[in-house]
């Protein structure tokens, strides 16, 4: 079962999170800089959160999961698919079956070639070290590494989704990303500062913020709310959560953890990061 703390300057009721004694609070800040320190070297991509939409549209539940995953192996050069940055070339199909886990190389081409089909990949042949590659490119209009002045993107960090994704097949012997592909449906409702799940993420005064309740996902996401429920409980990593429901009073809204997706330049705010980083007992 969940566990609740209540901020005491807002009156806010928190699950998943719990009291700290001082030693739990100086084991706290060690996590925190651990994270931070981590943080750090973590790549991330852009996702443009309007376009995201026509993804949504496009693509099966597992198909997103598929395509989230594989957005964060883009170079900054050409948006390109690469092994990794350590073997910085371009990926083959085989390749880009071994990144996703897919074992039967069949129902990787075909999910590739349906990326291709819907302009969501580009083929290119492109020079990587002196030498000619087909590569496979994501779509700059969907996804991409760099600079931008565009305000309607969300950060997605690349480490934390495939560590998500990895301990996700493990867990299910069918190796279904359907988990990713609902993560992937949150991208266009990210509110800028609180990173609260809403139906208007660019509204700037805090009172006029309408968060989406489990009906609102379910309408989105074409999920019955107990599937969600399920999600938004269980779906985890190296001890975090990537959702947490925060309740105020007989209302609750849901906040998707700024270690995965964010919207603002530099860190999370200390309140924002613990309703995430504060373990429950």
């Amino acid at each position: 079962m969940a566990e609740t703390f209540v901020r005491a300057s807002t009156g806010e009721v928190v699950e998943i999170a719990s009291y700290r004694t001082p030693e739990q609070a100086e084991a706290y800040k060690e996590k925190v800089k651990l994270t931070e320190d981590r943080g750090k070297s973590h790549a991330f991509t852009f996702s443009d959160m309007n376009n995201a939409q026509e993804v949504i549209q496009m693509l099966t539940t597992i198909e997103l999961g598929y395509f989230l995953v594989l957005q964060t192996y883009i170079d900054y050069t050409n948006n390109a698919l690469i092994v990794s940055t350590h073997n910085p070339v371009p990926m083959n199909k085989g390749q880009i079956a071994e990144a996703l886990g897919i074992a039967n190389r069949s129902k990787a081409k075909k999910n590739i070639d349906k990326f291709i089909e819907k302009g969501l990949l580009i083929e290119k042949n492109l020079n990587y070290q002196g030498k000619q590659y087909n590569a496979y490119c994501i779509n700059e209009k969907y996804h991409f590494k760099g600079k931008t002045n565009n305000k309607a993107v969300a950060k997605s960090f690349s480490t934390q989704i495939r560590k998500i994704y990895k301990l996700n097949l493990s867990k299910k012997g069918n190796k279904q990303p359907a988990d990713l592909g609902f993560m992937y449906m949150m991208l266009p409702y990210i509110h800028y500062d609180l990173n609260v799940l809403c139906s208007n993420p660019f509204e700037k005064d805090a009172l006029n913020i309408e968060p989406l309740s489990l009906t609102d996902l379910s309408e989105i996401t074409g999920l019955d709310k107990k599937n969600i429920q399920n999600k938004i409980n269980n779906l985890k990593w190296d001890g975090m959560t990537v959702f947490a429901k925060l309740i105020k009073g007989n209302k609750r809204h849901l906040k998707i953890n700024p270690f995965v997706f964010y919207r603002k330049d530099g860190s999370p705010d200390e309140s924002l990061k613990a309703d995430f980083l504060i373990q429950g007992r």
